[in-house]
């Protein structure tokens, strides 16, 4: 549990930095959140707003299979599939921020609004690696044997 605790800690510290790094772009980015609508980049309350409920789903999702699991709702291998498919879809995401902050328009946006660009789907990655490495095993209690000292008046003839 303790774990869990510091690694939430670390997440809220990354969407923090997340949120100050994506309100930093050059004046060619501040241009662009104008021209392209981004009004919940524009100061760092709406950021940070904005990357903590991306973050926040993405954590209420992963606990959620975490919670099945452990529950016995859902079987380990499905949670791990969900997990699997979201980690996918997320590197999917991050590869097409890594393209499209490559190209010209995008390319000059400052490099902490890049930066920024790029750690917001590295940290859903991170939370959905956690909660694939932390899924809770199935506990299989060890069969109990019968001795001789449980039952006095059975004879074992081996």
């Amino acid at each position: 549990m303790k774990n869990r605790i510091n690694f939430y800690l670390f997440i809220a510290a990354l969407i923090v930095l997340d949120a100050v790094l994506l309100r930093s772009p050059n004046l060619l980015g501040k241009i662009g959140l104008i021209i392209y609508k981004y009004h919940y980049l524009r100061t760092f309350p709406k950021a940070l707003l904005t990357v903590s409920l991306v973050v926040g789903i993405a954590v209420v999702i992963a606990e959620g299979i975490r919670f099945m699991v452990q529950r016995e709702i859902l079987k380990r291998i499905t949670g791990k599939v969900f997990l699997i498919f979201f980690m996918v879809a997320v590197t999917a995401i991050l590869i097409k921020t890594s393209m499209d902050f490559t190209t010209w328009s995008y390319s000059h946006t400052g490099l902490r609004f890049r930066i920024g660009a790029h750690l917001l789907p590295a940290i859903l990655l991170i939370v959905f690696v956690y909660a694939f490495i932390t899924l809770p095993k199935k506990h299989i209690p060890f069969p109990v044997s019968s001795t001789a000292d449980d039952e006095p008046n059975k004879i074992i003839i081996s």
